[in-house]
């Protein structure tokens, strides 16, 4: 009987590997640097109607733990442990672009980071999910990534909770709403599919605020 070839027998070992890594929640994506820096995630949003108040943007409770493995936004894709960030880096990111793009939008007169949940308004949030999933082969273009973000946001005025919502958006690399590009690594795929949903539920959060959310006077 004919012996397999040294050759043969490593490339039968990679196809395994490949069709082991083939499949979400790769532990490989959980190491930092591999993107670089995360992406921007302006949403372009203006307010129509003006609020005086200042606004303190709260850290987020993060409650991934309790969430994974369910199913995010109606789609086929859940919550996961992927997400390719430094320690707490996922909490900082998100409280920071709330801040920012609330700001940009003009909703309020004033918002802040900082500050605690004793403040006159609060906006609280918990991240249900925030992360990316990568299905297929290891090598673009036979994956599909996919970024996945729920949050429940509460505002708080004066002790009292004036809205209350939990908003989702899964993108994925085939999605109208994915800004990176057709070449790159899966770990840049993951992390830019992660800051398209993350700005799609901050635009939504936007809307529904500048809609929902007690105001002054309209513009």
């Amino acid at each position: 009987m004919k012996r397999s070839s040294p050759v043969s027998l490593a490339a039968a070992a990679a196809i395994l590997v490949l069709l082991a890594l083939s499949g979400c929640n790769r532990a490989m994506f959980r190491l930092p640097m591999w993107s670089g820096p995360f992406p921007e995630t302006p949403t372009g949003y203006a307010t129509k109607r003006v609020r005086s108040a200042e606004l303190s943007v709260l850290l987020p409770t993060d409650l991934r733990k309790e969430h994974y493995g369910e199913k995010v936004a109606g789609t086929k894709w859940k919550a996961c442990r992927t997400d390719g960030l430094r320690g707490d880096a996922a909490l900082k990111i998100i409280q920071d672009r709330l801040a920012l793009e609330l700001n940009r939008s003009g909703l309020y007169k004033n918002v802040r980071t900082g500050g605690d949940a004793s403040a006159p308004l609060v906006l609280k949030t918990e991240i249900d999910a925030f992360c990316s999933q990568a299905r297929g082969f290891v090598l673009i273009p036979w994956t599909r990534v996919a970024g996945i973000t729920s949050l429940h946001f509460t505002l708080v005025d004066s002790g009292k909770v004036v809205f209350d919502e939990k908003l989702e958006r899964v993108v994925t690399d085939a999605d109208k709403e994915y800004t990176g590009t057709g070449v790159g690594t899966i770990g840049e795929a993951m992390h830019v599919t992660m800051a398209d949903s993350l700005r799609g539920v901050i635009a939504q959060l936007l809307r529904d605020l500048d809609e929902r959310a007690p105001a002054d006077n309209p513009r």
